[in-house]
């Protein structure tokens, strides 16, 4: 083959090689089950899915406990004054520190430890090699978590985070409509004090995992063991 012939060739595979990349196609994955289930507390509807043997909230909790942290998204950023959004409540619910994460679950539910997420991740296609790794990992798990009832159903939503505290040109509220935060129960054995939470990007197929100080203010979705 000459050098000319070659490099035609070359050139073709890699095109081939880079389209099937682009053009991999997200799975189609459906519940095992749906339903809704009302919060006798305050007649709040939730929304359900079974994957495995959990079933998940499809949408964020809006529960106001007695104790802890906790608020809705305020045009000024400023919690308890102001006008708030009531979109905005109806989309993303409450953000919640993690004390008062731990009190929002209605009876029979609870915030979900890091292993339930793992499991609900590994029912999407995550590998067993990923599962316990940090930062973004997975294929497609991401974008199938943000899905609604033309796939998954669980439907996370990009609300971003609320901190107490600010640094120059940051406000309170941080990444609203760019990634979403959601609380697990469980706390980081290697970081003191550190709570694991997942992540979802708005442009990301991948989960992101890490850990984070109690005092932020991240979304909560529920889960229980399969009914």
């Amino acid at each position: 083959m000459n050098r000319g012939l070659f490099i035609y060739v070359f050139l073709g595979l890699m095109l081939i090689w880079g389209c099937d990349e682009e053009d991999k196609e997200i799975p189609v994955i459906k519940p095992n089950a749906t339903g809704v289930y009302v919060d006798e507390r305050d007649g709040t509807e939730y929304g359900w899915v079974r994957y495995g043997d959990l079933e998940w909230m499809t949408s964020n909790m809006r529960y106001a406990p007695e104790s802890g942290l906790y608020g809705k998204y305020e045009d000024d950023a400023v919690i308890g004054e102001g006008s708030m959004q009531e979109a905005m409540y109806e989309k993303y619910g409450y953000w919640y520190d993690y004390n008062a994460a731990l009190l929002v679950a209605p009876k029979g539910w609870r915030l979900p430890t890091d292993e339930d997420w793992q499991k609900l991740e590994m029912a999407l296609g995550m590998s067993s090699k990923e599962i316990a790794a940090e930062g973004f990992r997975g294929n497609y798990e991401g974008e199938l978590l943000q899905q609604g009832d033309e796939g998954t159903g669980i439907q996370l939503a990009a609300g971003g985070f609320y901190s107490e505290h600010t640094v120059a040109y940051t406000e309170h509220w941080r990444f609203r409509g760019v990634y979403g935060f959601f609380w697990t129960a469980t706390e980081d054995p290697n970081n003191s004090g550190f709570i694991f939470y997942r992540k979802v990007a708005y442009n990301s197929t991948q989960v992101f995992r890490a850990s984070t100080m109690k005092t932020n203010w991240l979304n909560v979705r529920c889960c229980r063991d399969a009914q």
